[in-house]
């Protein structure tokens, strides 16, 4: 049995050098929405289902398990089976398995077949979580993205929240459209007039007329499909788009020249990362918003092309995706997906990550866990970034709203950030999370830095935190969440909970993240 223990913040970070100032919790930006417990979201590879899921009748249990701990923390992921690969997906109503994947010579996935048996296995997943049902655009085939909607409908209606076609247009080939956004529009709503119909239209209770529009790169290509690009051109006058996708990739290892800027300075330089979202995603944001509609990351993570191991499977990955999520967050996303996945060799024939040399999965290093054993990546397992979803979810529990905070005085901007979480009236702060981004590294000479951040008056507070050894841990069983860790799925560890006597002050070291709860 896992119990609690209280402990000091003195206790924890006795004989760390310290940074003394204040922590104003005036907010520096508008207070957000109230988010739902679908904030925390994820996207899965079509094509690697099986090795995250398993069949109907034989779960993986270690990719379920880790979402059952969200939904024990009241978190309702919804799930996404999308990506490349959705844009080869057929749907054979004789098929027994779940998903076969049909590849050339050197790994490249050019067909992934689903059966009933894809679908039926969505029964498995927590009660209460919700599924978007991804349709093939790549093969310009209006029968075979029916015969996908229609297999979804018929087999899980009641938990199809929304529908999507096509992944990422930005990298279709040029021809398809020529560059021309109209021509995108155009053929984009005939497919779901198209498919509606089929459907059978767009009854009360019905899931069809629910769709994602745009599901778009930030990459700068010829063909402008970005929401703020797509709102102007009509995608939205008959009135059957549900919420707008905007896919968040700041790094990739695609190419060399674009490998050689994934560093782990580099994605946690916090400035950068609000340039990134209010320069490449806001402006999309905001023009969904002015058309009272909700916008959603429908896929993101740290680095493309399957992540760069040393970067995205350390430590460091979890203070990014914490950080990233209430970056948006405070943005008004309704929900975030972060993507799981293998290596794609069709995605860049320059990229870093391939498959096994025996042709298995070489599953991508940003990913939650490596679901089964393989020859690139070792045994299963779960990997550092899974504790920065157990924060996110415990900071936005309870319709939390959110803020950014102002820099503290004497901390540079790109080593930190800092949010308030209010109330549902948005009128009292309740909660505080914050990312102290300074590097620390294993075998670093001087001693590790820690913030101490004076709040002001409060009654008292209880601190959990998320900490490993250093920015650059890979061993999850030495990265914990409240003093827990999860390398195996299961909770290792008491629950560790420091508590806070009135007007007292929040120490976060260097490469660590704090949630504040105030009495």
């Amino acid at each position: 049995m896992i119990t609690s223990m209280k402990i000091t913040a003195a206790s924890l970070l006795a004989g760390a050098s310290a940074v003394n100032t204040s922590l104003s919790l005036v907010p520096a930006s508008s207070i957000s929405q109230s988010h739902v417990p679908q904030f925390v979201s994820y996207s899965f590879e079509p094509a690697f289902w099986v090795e995250f899921f398993g069949e109907p009748d034989a779960p993986r249990n270690l990719t379920y398990t880790l979402l059952n701990h969200l939904h024990e923390r009241g978190a309702r992921p919804i799930i996404r089976a999308g990506g490349i690969t959705m844009d080869s997906m057929i749907f054979d109503p004789s098929q027994k398995t779940s998903v076969v994947r049909t590849e050339n010579s050197k790994g490249g996935i050019y067909r992934t077949t689903i059966g009933p048996a894809f679908y039926r296995s969505w029964d498995n997943f927590p009660e209460g979580t919700t599924f978007v049902s991804t349709l093939n655009f790549g093969n310009n085939s209006v029968p075979i993205a029916t015969d996908l909607a229609l297999a979804s409908y018929n087999l899980q209606k009641d938990k199809i929240i929304h529908y999507e076609l096509g992944n990422e247009p930005t990298n279709y080939p040029t021809s398809r459209w020529q560059g021309s956004t109209k021509a995108y529009v155009d053929q984009w709503l005939s497919f779901v007039s198209q498919i509606n119909s089929a459907l059978g239209g767009n009854r009360t209770g019905h899931s069809s007329g629910k769709w994602w529009a745009s599901s778009a790169t930030t990459d700068i290509t010829p063909l402008k499909v970005r929401p703020a690009d797509l709102i102007p051109a009509g995608i939205n006058n008959t009135g059957q788009v549900s919420q707008y996708s905007i896919h968040s990739y700041a790094f990739a290892t695609c190419d060399p020249a674009r490998e050689r800027l994934a560093t782990i300075p580099n994605i946690l330089n916090h400035t950068d990362l609000l340039r990134y979202a209010d320069h490449e995603i806001y402006p999309s944001a905001k023009l969904a918003m002015q058309q009272k509609g909700e916008w959603v990351i429908g896929e993101f993570n740290s680095i493309a092309c399957s992540g760069k191991p040393g970067v995205s499977d350390s430590f460091a990955q979890a203070l990014w995706t914490a950080d990233v999520e209430l970056i948006y967050a405070v943005r008004n996303a309704t929900s975030v997906h972060l993507h799981q996945g293998a290596t794609l060799v069709f995605q860049s024939n320059q990229q870093l990550n391939t498959p096994g040399d025996d042709g298995t999965p070489g599953f991508s290093s940003y990913s939650l866990l490596y679901p089964i054993n393989s020859t690139k990546r070792g045994e299963a397992r779960v990997l550092p970034v899974f504790v920065s979803q157990l924060l996110v979810v415990e900071a936005l529990s309870e319709g939390g709203r959110i803020a950014a905070l102002k820099t503290p005085r004497g901390i540079a901007e790109r080593e930190f950030s800092a949010y308030a979480i209010f109330d549902a009236a948005g009128t009292r702060v309740t909660k505080i999370v914050a990312l102290n981004l300074k590097l620390y590294y294993a075998g670093q000479q001087e001693q590790r830095r820690e913030v101490v951040l004076d709040l002001g008056a409060h009654r008292g507070a209880t601190v959990k935190r998320m900490t490993a050894p250093s920015v650059d841990e890979k061993d999850a069983a030495k990265v914990t969440w409240a003093g827990q860790s999860f390398k195996n799925g299961v909770a290792v560890g008491q629950v560790a909970e420091e508590s806070l006597e009135a007007r007292g002050k929040l120490s976060v070291r260097d490469s660590e993240a704090v949630l504040l709860t105030f009495e």
